[in-house]
Order: structure tokens, then sequence, then C-alpha cells
């Protein structure tokens, strides 16, 4: 019997991946630094600190990590509304938990701050009272800690646990976690998603996994 469940946050409550790879595409090719697309895409779905260490084994030390500082300062001029870019079905899922009293957590490889800046933008917040950031473990996923260590804040066993990911990174840290994984259906970004258990086209296909495996 099932009593939890987990999110990731991007790609799976937010479409917010193709926003974040175009932004760095598009730097890329301005600074002339442009990779083949099928190696870009393996950025998607690592925490800050991971994709410092990409752009530093593409470019090299220096200039990798001058790319990386650079999107980042960029990004911050950017306007991105999150409330736009929800995806359809979330939050009738979070209301759905919510009702039937089913423990729920967040565990995003985003940074802290990104995460709150999300959650308070969108008003998710109050659907989540376990946050955990992959920046808050030596290595984010697919190391499973996070989702240990949500695991356990939840005060729930692995077994127990149903964690909706999208990137293979991530499945593949909950899936070592012990966990169920429903996937979000990726096809932009080259993931695979094998390794999950159930792939959903979205998310109202998800809260009808989530509604079967409650017994709801």
């Amino acid at each position: 019997m099932y009593e939890a469940i987990i999110f990731d946050m991007d790609g799976v409550i937010i479409d917010s991946e193709i926003v974040y790879y175009n932004w760095l595409k598009e730097l890329l090719i301005e600074k002339e630094c442009m990779i083949p697309e099928n190696e870009l895409k393996k950025i998607v779905g690592l925490s800050n600190s991971q994709s410092r260490q990409m752009m530093m084994e593409w470019f090299g030390r220096e200039k990798g990590s001058r790319l990386w500082e650079t999107y980042c300062e960029e990004e911050e001029g950017y306007e991105l509304s999150y409330r736009d870019i929800i995806n359809p079905g979330t939050e009738e899922i979070l209301k759905f938990l919510r009702r039937h009293h089913i423990k729920t957590a967040l565990a995003s490889s985003s940074s802290m701050e990104e995460i709150s800046e999300v959650l308070d933008e969108i008003g998710f917040r109050k659907y989540f009272p376990v946050i955990l950031s992959g920046e808050m473990f030596q290595e984010s996923k697919p190391n499973p800690e996070i989702y240990t260590e949500t695991m356990k804040c939840l005060r729930v066993e692995p077994e127990r646990c149903i964690v909706l990911e999208d990137s293979d990174y991530g499945i593949c840290a909950a899936k070592s976690a012990g966990a169920h994984v429903i996937a979000h259906r990726e096809d932009r970004f080259g993931f695979t998603q094998e390794m999950a258990d159930h792939v959903v086209r979205d998310m109202y296909h998800a809260k009808e996994m989530i509604r079967t495996k409650f017994n709801l």
C-alpha cells in the first residue's frame, strides 16, 4: 500500500527544462561555443554544480566555468512566468492528494532559492510540507540520496513511495532509492525513461495512475 508521493519540479510541475535549455543554447551560439545537440541535451536534469562541471568537461575548466557563470548571470535578466508553464493537471493532482490526506514532498535538483521562487510564484508551497534541494547533498541526481532523505523526512518506507519524475537522472535516483516511479513523458531531450515503472502522457494521466495505485 502506497503512502506518499514525491514530486520532481522541473519537467514535472513546470515545463521549464526546454526554456533553460534554449537560453543556454542561445548563449553558446552567441559565444561561438556550440556543441552537438545530442551532447548538449545531457545537461538537462542536472543540478547547477553538475551543470558547471559538465561545461568544464566540454570547454575546459576556465572557459567552461566562465560560460556557466555568464549563463547564470544572464538568466537573472530573462523574464519568465512560472505560472504560464505549469504542466496542466498538476494542481488537480495536488488537490486530490491533499483531499485524501496522502503525504507529499518535493525533491528537486534545483537550488532551494530557485525552488522557493517557483513555489511562491505559482502558489504551490502549501502542498509540500517537505522540500529538499539537490544542492543540499554532496551529489545530486542520479545519486539516490535526495530521495532516500526525502523518504526519511516523510517517515515512509521506499516501497510505499511513488515518485513523479521525467529525466533519466531523476528516474535512476528514485529507482535506486527503492521507489515506484511514474515518468512524465518527455521526448525533446533524448530521455529513454526506460527505468520508470510507468510512463504517462500528461499529468491528467498521472492522476488516474495515482488513483489506481491508491485504490481511490
